[in-house]
Formats: structure tokens, C-alpha cells, sequence
């Protein structure tokens, strides 16, 4: 090529959007066909550890690779938990658990076998303090998986986009079958993939699965059940050469399975969420082989609450954080009309009102009840001083509730402060410090509902605050009584404004020149830096979001060539947004499709920081030398998403 063909031939990169506000989106599931159902389950302590599990149609083994973001990603091998098959398709369900993590760590993981491999998703380790977060918690999605369930989540992830996780109060599912548990996890999306997920067994967890097969092969969780060293004196039961005892012993043997995987706690960021298994089965809590017994034999049913009642007074006694909530299916104050469970309330209240719990979180009922026992009430109207139970329903199937003056809870010293017919709900829990605050909205409303408030609306609401070991529940625009020596100081914030995703080219003319393209061996090179891009966002709860960018053609003169010989290498300059930079693109004169495809320039994870992250990237143009001379110019599109 001549020289002055060679001087001639320069390129130009035109920054083409302006500055704006952008919506959210989710990003699309890019997941190898032969993995689904992905989801995290807390272990005891996540501060440090992670568990995963998957369903894979290959039987070849499963693996997790984990890195910090932006890290070198590390192999863990899974374990081949159980088996199953839909619509003649085999799959293997596979579990891992990485251990020794960072705590208050973002990570990134994907799971599969060999190259097979899940897209890769990001979850943030637990803070070892006291840290401030959310959680939702449902009711029963149980029926409307494909209908009602999909739009109860998406709406407690829209009015929570950066919950830590969710409890899941029983009856996930309506028959325990393959169909039904897909319907369940497609219905949860990536917020299984991506946040914890903790639930407890109902009794249609058992319905076609009386050994909850299809539960443990979908659920990690805690081996932290109840045992004979964790049940105090009931474990003496089980001693001597009685029948009773023999009995006892064999319900205690069997039950270290039972309980596996649906009794268990984890402590979370300050909160100790324990799930406890309200089922009252014979069948299930019998073992295939029991000794005789004629005289003074236990009851399985009543005993089974027992062990767990011997459990959770431990547990909660041995709390080490501010916080306690507890899960489980069947209530101990039932709302719907006809149920009652007596054998529940008679064990575990007396333990949730003597260790101070903070929260008891059931379904079962179909129905809506929020209340309290009669015995935690104060002097102050709209303040009381004990546990909360709340009973709520996340599926499409509802119930009649029992008369307002005549219930479980009334014959039984409990008040209903808030109580709902015909209305799907979702609650979102946020824990901060000294408080807790509690709010359930409206998803789905029956024809006959007779309930004032609309879809979307806030159905219920309440703070629980506590100070020095003294705790007040209160209403609604109840403040909680200021202690003697104190003043209550008391401020309207107004609502924080939505905010917006600003993001703007710095660089005058938001022209790059690259110059005159210089001669190397079987190519034109030419390098530039592209002008810095300023990223604002000022969005509620800081969700997730992404600059990318993406060329088209370079034309001049009526010759061009494409984009793709257009690479760049993306850093941050500044980052008081922790913004992180995009992955470097290499020109596509060797191979690839360099900037001609979409690229990322710089994102930020949800829950980062507040404040203006500045990009940059280096660009690297590589082009044949069989390009005609001319000053090409082409125009570099940067598109956010957040």
C-alpha cells in the first residue's frame, strides 16, 4: 500500500444518545437447556457458606463454579441428591455447598456438568453485624402456579427489588408432583436463583410424596434438627427397657430423617429464622418397624410437636441475635372457618411468648389474620409488647373466615387486628436496626371479597421496635412509648421521588478521533480513548443496572467496513457508584464480532451504592489492509438498561 493511501485513511466514534431516565428490566434466562430449576437455600450460617441446587438432564456429575465478582471462578463438585422424570424426560437433582466465603460478598456462580453450564447469576453473602435488609414472606401459592403465583412474585420483587430472600409459609404445591413443583419454580423466576429461598412443608407437600421425596431433592437446607442433645429433658423418654421407652426411642430414630431438611434454622444479618414441620401424620412420623407396646404408649402425633417444641426452646434460647422468626404451615391460631389446631398452640405459643419471639409467619387458612395474644396487650390502645402471628394466603384458593366474635382466636385470648377474605397477599419485611417493620399487599381479590382496599394497595402494616432488651408492637401511626428520661423526637421524611438513571458524555463534541491509522504487517491500526461517560443514579433501593454499547458500520465516500474491527478495553475512572467495567472486546480483525455486537461498557449490581460512577474505555481499531483510504466515520450507540 502506498503512503499516501496510508495517511488517509482515519476513523471517527460519535457518542449518539443523550441523557435520560431509563426503566427496569429483567434480564433473560440464558440457561443451557439440560439445567433448571436453580435455586439457593440459606445453610446455619451465610455469613461464610452457600448452598445450590439444580435438576440437570445429564447423569454425568454436576459441578458449581463460584468466583467474587470479576474474581477467578473455583470448582465445586455437587452430589447426586435423587432422581426424577417429566413427560419422559430423566433428570438428576444435584446439591452443592460452597464453604469459606467472605461475608458481605458478592459472588457469581453457574452450575452444569462439563460445558454445559447455567448463565452465570450473582448473590450477595450475609454481613456478619446486624446489617439492614428485606424479606418477603408468602403464604400459600399451592393453586394458580401459572397464573396467580407468577404475579404475587413479580409484585413483591417490583415493591422489593433488593430482598435478601423469602420464607414461604407451606403448601408450595397443591400435589406433590413433578408438573406442579416446575409450575412453582418457573412462577418464582431468578428470585430463587439469586436470593434465599427458606420454606416449610405443608400438608400438600405430603399429598402423592408421603416421604417428601420431591422436597429434599429440591431443598438444601440446615442439618440442624432436633436431636437428643437438643431436646433437653424430653430425650429421657427414650431411656429404659419399657415399652414407652423402646417406643419413644424408635419415633426419635425416625425422626432424625423426618425432621431432616424441614425442621432447621439459619441466622441471617442479625434475625434467627427458624422453620419448624407442623404435619400431625401418623403415617409419615411412624417408622416401618416399631416395637410393641401395651401400656403407656406416646402418641406419635402429639410427641413429633413435642420434639420440636423441646427444639425450638433451645434454639431460641441460645439466640445469639437481636431478632427471631419463626415459619410453619398449619397455625396456631387458625383464621378459617372449622380449623383449629390445638395441639400446636397448646406446645409452641407457651415457648413463642416465654422467649420473646418476634415473629410467627403460617398459612394453611387461605385467609388473612394478624394479631396478637390477649396477654402481650399494654395500657396504650395500638401497642402491645409480644410475639406477632399472622396467617396469610399467596395462591388463588381462599376460604371463608370464622365469625369476627367468635373464633380460634377469640376462645382462645388471642385478637385479630387486622383480618381479610378473598384476598392474595404478599408481605414485605424489613429489618434495621432497633425495628422491624412489617406490610402486606394486595395481589388478587375475589368477585366477593369483601375487603375496601384495591389491588396494589397496602392491606396491613405494623413496626415492632425494640430498645435495651424492651420491645412495643405498633400500629400504624402509633408511636412506641418513650421509657422514663426519654423524648420522643419525632420528623416527617416525605416520600423519597422515584429518582432516575442520568447518564451523560463528557468530551465537548462527544467526537473521538483516532487519528491516522498506522501500517502493521497484514493490518491498519489506530487506538483512541472513547470519552467519558457519567452515570448518575438516583433510583429507590439502587437497583441493577448497564451501559453497553455497540458500532455499526464505518463508511466514506460510499466505501465502508464493519464495526466489528472496532475493540475496546473498559475502565473505571471514578466510582463513588461502585460501578464495576465491562469485560475487554477484542477487535474482530483475527475473530469475533467486536463491537458490531453488543458490549458492556460498566453496571452496577443492585443495592450499590448512591453516586456517579465516570467510564471509559481504551479502543483498538485493527482493519485489512484491503481497505480503501478515505476518513471513515461511524457512530458508537450506548444503550442503558437498569
Amino acid at each position: 500500500m502506498s503512503p499516501q493511501r496510508r495517511a488517509a485513511l482515519a476513523a471517527v466514534v460519535v457518542g449518539s444518545v443523550l441523557a435520560g431516565s431509563f426503566a427496569l428490566a429483567s434480564p433473560a434466562s440464558a440457561d443451557t437447556p439440560n439445567v433448571s430449576r436453580v435455586i439457593l437455600t440459606p445453610t446455619a450460617t451465610p455469613t461464610d457458606s452457600q448452598n445450590f441446587t439444580w435438576r440437570s438432564t445429564d447423569a454425568a456429575g454436576g459441578t458449581v463454579q463460584l468466583r467474587t465478582v470479576g474474581g477467578t471462578a473455583i470448582t465445586i463438585a455437587a452430589t447426586a441428591v435423587d432422581t426424577s422424570t417429566l413427560s419422559g424426560v430423566n433428570y438428576t437433582h444435584y446439591s452443592a455447598t460452597a464453604t469459606g466465603l467472605t461475608p458481605d460478598t458478592a459472588y457469581e456462580y453457574r452450575v452444569g456438568t462439563g460445558d454445559q453450564l447455567s448463565q452465570w447469576r450473582r448473590f450477595r453473602s450475609a454481613a456478619k453485624e446486624a446489617k439492614p435488609f428485606e424479606f418477603l414472606y408468602y403464604g400459600d401459592a399451592q393453586i394458580g402456579l401459572e397464573s396467580t403465583w407468577p404475579a404475587v412474585v413479580a409484585a413483591a420483587n417490583a415493591k422489593a427489588p433488593n430482598s435478601a430472600g423469602s420464607v414461604h409459609a407451606g403448601d408450595l404445591i397443591d400435589s406433590s408432583t413433578q408438573v406442579q413443583w416446575t409450575n412453582w419454580f418457573n412462577g418464582m423466576g431468578e428470585s430463587a436463583a439469586t436470593t434465599q429461598v427458606l420454606a416449610a412443608p405443608g400438608n400438600h407437600e405430603y399429598k402423592d410424596d408421603a416421604a417428601l421425596r420431591n422436597w429434599k431433592m429440591n431443598f438444601e437446607y440446615p442439618a440442624n434438627h432436633p436431636n437428643l442433645t437438643t431436646i433437653g429433658a424430653l430425650a429421657d423418654r427414650a431411656k429404659g427397657d419399657t415399652d414407652a421407652a423402646r417406643q419413644t426411642a424408635a419415633y426419635f430414630a425416625h425422626w432424625d430423617d423426618v425432621a431432616k431438611e424441614t425442621v432447621y434454622y439459619s441466622d441471617f444479618q442479625g434475625v434467627r429464622f427458624i422453620t419448624l414441620n407442623a404435619t400431625q401424620s401418623v403415617g409419615y412420623l411412624t417408622p416401618k418397624t416399631l416395637p410393641s407396646c401395651a401400656v403407656g404408649c406416646p402418641d406419635p402425633s402429639t410427641l413429633w410437636i413435642e420434639f420440636q417444641t423441646a427444639w425450638l426452646d433451645h434454639v431460641l434460647a441460645n439466640n445469639p441475635n437481636k431478632w427471631s422468626v419463626a415459619t410453619f404451615h398449619q397455625p396456631v391460631y387458625s383464621s378459617a372457618e372449622g380449623r383449629d389446631e390445638p395441639i400446636l398452640r397448646d406446645n409452641w405459643v407457651p415457648v413463642f411468648e416465654k422467649r420473646g419471639i418476634d415473629l410467627v409467619l403460617m398459612g394453611h387458612d387461605h385467609t388473612y389474620a394478624r394479631g396478637y395474644k390477649n396477654s402481650d396487650a399494654t395500657g396504650t390502645p395500638g401497642v402491645t409488647s409480644g410475639p406477632v402471628y399472622a396467617v396469610s394466603n399467596s395462591g388463588a384458593k381462599h376460604y371463608t373466615l370464622a365469625p369476627k366474635d367468635d373464633n380460634v382466636w377469640t376462645q382462645n385470648a388471642a385478637t385479630q387486628v387486622r383480618r381479610g377474605e378473598g384476598v392474595t397477599t404478599y408481605q414485605v419485611v424489613s429489618v434495621n436496626g432497633d425495628t422491624v417493620t412489617y406490610r402486606s399487599y394486595v395481589v388478587e381479590k375475589t368477585a366477593a371479597s369483601p375487603e375496601k382496599e384495591k389491588v396494589g394497595d397496602l392491606f396491613d402494616s405494623f413496626t415492632i421496635t425494640k430498645r435495651n432488651g424492651v420491645k412495643h408492637v405498633t400500629e400504624a401511626g402509633v408511636e412506641p412509648p418513650a421509657r422514663d428520661g426519654e423524648q420522643s423526637v419525632k420528623v416527617t421524611v416525605p416520600q423519597r421521588s422515584a429518582g432516575e438513571l442520568v447518564w451523560s458524555i463528557d468530551g465537548g463534541n462527544g467526537v473521538v478521533d483516532l487519528g491516522t491509522a498506522k501500517e502493521s504487517g497484514d493490518h491498519f491500526g489506530a487506538k483512541g480513548s472513547l470519552n467519558p461517560v457519567r452515570v448518575t443514579d438516583t433510583r429507590l433501593n439502587a437497583p441493577q443496572w448497564a451501559l453497553s454499547g455497540q458500532v455499526g458500520d464505518f463508511t466514506s465516500a460510499g466505501q465502508r467496513f464493519s464495526g466489528k474491527y472496532l475493540g475496546w478495553s473498559p475502565f473505571v475512572a471514578e466510582s463513588a457508584g461502585t460501578a464495576v467495567a465491562g469485560a475487554p472486546v477484542a477487535s474482530g480483525f483475527t475473530s469475533g464480532d467486536g463491537l458490531a455486537k453488543s458490549a458492556t461498557l460498566g453496571s452496577a449490581a443492585a443495592g450499590h451504592a448512591a453516586g456517579t460512577s465516570l467510564l471509559r474505555a481504551d479502543l483498538d481499531l485493527r482493519l485489512p489492509i484491503t481497505v480503501a483510504n478515505g476518513t471513515y466515520r461511524g457512530t458508537l450507540t450506548l444503550t442503558a438498561l437498569g
